[in-house]
């Protein structure tokens, strides 16, 4: 009994063994297997120490990077001209969003150009074909390729070719050679003083214009970033002009050349010089040229003040101890763009939302009928002098505009490419003036031109289809149909009354036509009132020709 019963423990014994082994085995298994996978990882690890420091990069977010050439294309010389990458052995284009002068500034040092002066589009260097291989490019600035920017990734993008980016770089040899001549005497305080003078440039007078400061043999901008009163004040004094008046932004005072020098100035208002405000630091800045910084001065010689304000004309509306307003630029008394008199210096309103209830104030203002239209986007041309509202909101029934809702007098965040405007009916018929100027005779008949922005539809076989033309300055011009598609179509059909859109037309479909090509790029959501109101390059700009002409087909007949 004893032998059985140790027997049969043994034979348990040896079947748990044998059922123990393999699980065993196993186990030994996996952890060789584990071990032999982190002696490769930690060799692979090494490796990339090695590479890394092997390559010149600062970026130190991922071990190894392949770098990819970078192009400019259609240039004056290698420095200048669309931006082109190439991936996958084919190259390609580089998208407008978000692209700034931080990112020129990464392709001007990887192709070793120098420093960034200017960014540009498809008008000046013209559009690539081919893949659009980057969108949303968003440098840091310390990036030494392009590729190492943040991007929505290789080949993912939502663009088109007429918003390929360019940029203009300048080595800083050439910027070093520039000529004496261009060299403007400072400030008297600041005579034969090295770096910091400043003077003011494209202003009326010797006390407002441009910002711009000399370093280091050459005179630069300033960037418009966080400008303010107490900057301006601070190069008021520094330049002997007195005190601040206005702080401009938007390149007021027109677009500078070569280096932006200063970026985010922040002074308290005390400094002797902008140079010794706080900044980013000489040269470091994230800007363009429309950013350009500008001031207005108190000016010593009041007669300037006199003669500008002096000037009378028939469609200035004033009521004595209140600002006047008036309309200038129009075809008539009673539109143009909107100017309104403040301590004795006549300035703009900004079209931030301008709209039908703040035409009608200034129609009533002006004496003149009912507004007609709320033009926007300097309509009636580019005015001069302050922004002197902005963010007008009026109910519609007050007496003045300056009695409506806005900012506060001189506060604002535009330039004149904003300026607002107003189309008002013609004087009405019981205006005690009718007899003496013969309104009923003044009313416009049918011989009277189109106004501007008035659309025609030319070639097609009925009135609602054709060739898109544009009344602007005394004659017809065409469209070009860069980025045409059937939002802007459908603002055309609306506009003449002809429906909806059918077709979008482009390459010349209803035939070339002749003149000017005053619009290009449109960009219209399709719920415009008229096409001069959708998003456009500037007036005139374009890269096309007459077989680009683009045209529509509306729904009625």
């Amino acid at each position: 009994m004893v032998s059985q019963a140790a027997m049969r423990g043994q034979r348990v014994v040896e079947s748990e063994f044998r059922c123990w082994n393999p699980a065993v085995w196993l186990l030994v298994s996996l952890l060789g297997s584990l071990f032999l996978v982190s002696v490769s990882v930690l060799l692979r690890l090494g490796d990339m120490k090695i590479s890394r420091r092997a390559l010149p990069t600062n970026d130190v977010q991922t071990p190894v990077r392949t770098h990819y050439q970078v192009q400019l294309v259609n240039g004056r010389n290698r420095c200048e001209g669309r931006v082109e990458v190439r991936y996958n052995d084919t190259w390609g284009t580089v998208c407008d969003d978000d692209w700034d002068m931080v990112d020129a500034k990464v392709v001007c040092r990887q192709l070793g150009c120098g420093v960034a002066v200017a960014v540009g589009s498809s008008s000046q260097f013209g559009q690539g074909s081919g893949l659009i291989l980057l969108d949303n490019v968003d440098c840091k600035g310390s990036e030494t390729d392009l590729s190492e920017c943040s991007s929505l990734g290789w080949g993912i993008h939502n663009c088109y070719h007429y918003e390929d980016v360019a940029v203009t770089c300048r080595e800083l040899s050439m910027v070093g050679a520039k000529a004496l001549g261009d060299f403007t005497t400072p400030s008297r305080k600041n005579a034969g003083f090295g770096d910091g003078p400043i003077r003011l440039v494209g202003g009326t007078n010797s006390c407002q214009g441009r910002v711009e400061v000399f370093y280091q043999g050459n005179w630069g901008t300033v960037c418009d970033d966080d400008w303010d009163s107490n900057d301006a004040e601070v190069v008021c004094q520094q330049i002997g002009c007195g005190h601040a008046v206005s702080a401009h932004t938007n390149s007021y005072f027109g677009y500078g050349t070569g280096l932006i020098l200063l970026d985010n100035v922040n002074c308290h208002g005390n400094e002797q010089q902008l140079s010794k405000c706080n900044s980013l630091g000489w040269g470091n800045h994230n800007c363009g040229h429309h950013e350009d910084a500008g001031v207005t001065c108190t000016v010593t010689n009041e007669e300037v003040t006199v003669t500008e304000i002096t000037t009378a004309v028939s469609t200035t509306a004033q009521t004595k101890g209140r600002p006047a307003i008036r309309v200038v630029n129009g075809n008539s008394s009673c539109q143009g763009r909107v100017e309104v008199l403040y301590k004795n210096a006549w300035g703009t309103v900004c079209d931030d939302d301008w709209d039908m209830p703040n035409a009608n104030v200034v129609c009533r203002q002006l004496g003149c009928g009912m507004a007609i239209a709320a033009k926007s986007q300097a309509y009636f041309g580019y005015g001069s002098g302050p922004v002197l509202l902005d963010n007008v909101e009026c109910n519609g029934n007050e007496p003045e505009l300056s009695q409506c809702s806005h900012l506060g007098w001189g506060q604002h965040n535009c330039g004149h490419h904003e300026d607002a405007g107003v189309i008002c009916a013609p004087f009405p018929p019981f205006n005690v003036f009718a007899r003496d100027f013969g309104v009923t005779q003044m009313i416009p008949t049918t011989t009277t031109p189109p106004a501007d922005g008035s659309v025609r539809l030319v070639g097609g076989q009925h009135h609602c289809e054709g060739r898109v033309e544009m009344y602007l300055n005394s004659g017809w011009g065409t469209v070009c149909d860069d980025a045409w598609d059937l939002p802007d179509a459908q603002v055309v059909c609306r506009q003449l009354g002809c429906g909806d859109a059918m077709a979008a037309r482009g390459e010349a479909f209803f035939g070339p036509g002749m003149g000017t090509i005053l619009l290009d790029n449109l960009k219209c959501s399709g719920t415009e009132p008229s096409l001069q109101l959708c998003s456009h390059i500037s007036w005139n700009v374009h890269n096309c020709d007459h077989s680009e002409d683009a045209g529509v087909t509306c729904s009625l007949s």
